[in-house]
């Protein structure tokens, strides 16, 4: 594809449909949302027409996604995220997490190392409404309490569970636990985790 406009906006549409997509969100409720008529929003995901910047920008700000995000090309194939890179925060009393990966495009996931000391525990805040996480434990054998319930897993195993309530990853054992966790956004990304 050599024309730089047509490419623009083969990238506009996937962006936007894959945002709206991440929000579970019909091209109905998109149009409610902002205000732009569900006829422009098909047209705009089908390349059939160059929408204004006024257009573009009521879009973004209901998506909750940037303009350029909209119109950036896809990242590359891949991408390497060193451990060595990957700032480590205290959690609990002497247990850590690290974020190894923050994808910020749509969807928005984040992929974490949580290392839970010995009888120690991390509370966490509620993410974002819709969030899920999905944890996989490397060692030990923690339990993870949300929205009342306590589930309690080993080596291999893995639980899928409600980010949106507040949780509490806990290892009650005398020798330390190891787990990966990935946080999938409904819709917005935890403000808290955003890169600047």
């Amino acid at each position: 594809m050599t024309d730089p406009a047509e490419a623009v906006g083969y990238t506009l549409a996937a962006n936007l449909r894959a945002a709206r997509q991440a929000r579970g969100w019909r091209l109905d409720e998109l149009a409610t949302r902002s205000g732009v008529s569900r006829n422009m929003l098909q047209q705009i995901e089908t390349c059939r027409t160059n929408p204004s910047i006024a257009t573009l920008a009521r879009v973004s700000a209901t998506l909750g996604v940037s303009i350029g995000r909209l119109v950036e090309p896809p990242d590359e194939l891949g991408h390497v995220a060193r451990a060595a890179d990957a700032p480590t925060r205290p959690g609990g009393r002497a247990s850590t997490f690290r974020l190894l990966i923050n994808d910020a495009t749509a969807p928005f996931t984040e992929l974490w190392d949580l290392h839970l000391a010995p009888n120690d525990e991390i509370h966490a805040e509620p993410h974002p409404a819709g969030t899920r996480e999905l944890l996989h434990v490397h060692e030990g054998t923690p339990t993870v309490e949300v929205g009342g319930a306590t589930f309690t897993i080993g080596p291999g195993d893995a639980l899928r569970m409600r980010g949106d309530r507040p949780h509490t990853y806990r290892n009650p054992h005398p020798t330390p636990a190891r787990l990966t966790m990935t946080v999938v956004y409904a819709g917005l990304r935890d403000p808290r985790y955003q890169e600047p």
